[in-house]
């Protein structure tokens, strides 16, 4: 399989995978935990995981050079700390479709910054699956079917999810210029465990401890939804465009539209249909290969 085609399939996986988050979430909500501790458990979990395997197949993958901590404080303090405290408001302080929403304009904040970054170009076929992507999102989360009233703040949070969703891929892209996908997925969720350590660490242990059947949903969590996603999508970032994997990846509110349907009876609804398939077509679109330029064009220039 070639290269690129095995990425793209990569990172569509892991947004399936993420798209699955709800069935554990919604459990562990049910035993009371709140949104900051869940996003603790679930690091912290993910990296005892992960450091298993790592001990196990490879230990000098745990090694890093002190001068390039910032990548990993990046992708997990910046990135999946921030992206997550931005979210759990915006969720917080307006219906979960603006909160989806706002958090899939990732995309289009990935492609401003790979063109700043890594010198990629807006081409057509990009700047069309971008555009096709948020409508896809929109569609799904149902913000076209009912008015939707968002305060300053919350849109602005809302927006700040995305904009810390898109740095993964960019912190992501320097940290696998010198590490494996396994060792950034690593210290991506030390450090985020960490980040958010003082503020739920302790309630967090008191509940666990209080109902122990949750920390085999908190490792469901943590292996399905984390662990497995973040190395596939790691991994596939070195195989595809940045810009592109953004929208790749949005096979998440499809699958979690899908499975909210199947599990928790969510309605299907018209418009649900028509975002799914403007999703997959946005990903149809990203393997169209490049318009290639006319012979003379070529010739003179």
């Amino acid at each position: 399989m070639h290269k690129k085609t095995k990425s793209a399939w990569m990172i569509a996986g892991a947004g399936a995978l993420w798209g699955m988050i709800a069935l554990f979430v919604r459990a562990l909500s049910a035993a009371g935990l709140s949104s900051l501790e869940i996003v603790f458990f679930r690091n912290l979990l993910a990296a005892a995981a992960l450091g298993v395997v790592i001990a196990v197949r490879d230990r000098s993958a745990l090694r890093i050079r002190l001068r390039d901590i910032w990548m990993f404080a990046g992708t997990g303090m910046v990135s999946i700390a921030l992206f997550n405290l931005c979210y759990f408001y915006t969720l917080s302080h307006s219906s979960v479709a603006v909160a989806a929403l706002l958090l899939y304009t990732s995309p289009v904040f990935v492609l401003l910054l790979s063109m700043l970054l890594f010198r990629e170009r807006l081409t057509a076929h990009r700047l069309a699956a971008i555009v096709i992507t948020v409508a896809g999102c929109a569609c799904i989360t149902g913000v076209f079917s009912e008015a939707q009233a968002v305060a300053p703040m919350t849109a602005l949070c809302g927006l700040g999810s995305g904009l810390f969703y898109a740095l993964y891929s960019i912190f992501g892209k320097f940290a696998l210029r010198r590490y494996s996908a396994m060792t950034v997925s690593f210290y991506t969720f030390v450090f985020a465990a960490f980040a958010t350590a003082p503020f739920s660490a302790a309630h967090c242990t008191q509940k666990v401890l209080e109902q122990p059947h949750t920390l085999l949903v908190g490792l469901g969590l943590a292996v399905v939804c984390t662990v497995i996603p973040f190395l596939l999508y790691t991994g596939g970032l070195d195989g595809v465009p940045a810009s592109q994997a953004a929208v790749l990846a949005t096979v998440e509110p499809l699958v979690g539209s899908l499975l909210g349907v199947a599990v928790f009876g969510d309605p299907f609804t018209v418009w649900t249909v028509l975002g799914m398939a403007l999703i997959l077509s946005s990903i149809l679109v990203l393997q169209l290969p490049p318009r290639r330029r006319p012979a003379a064009e070529e010739a003179n220039g």
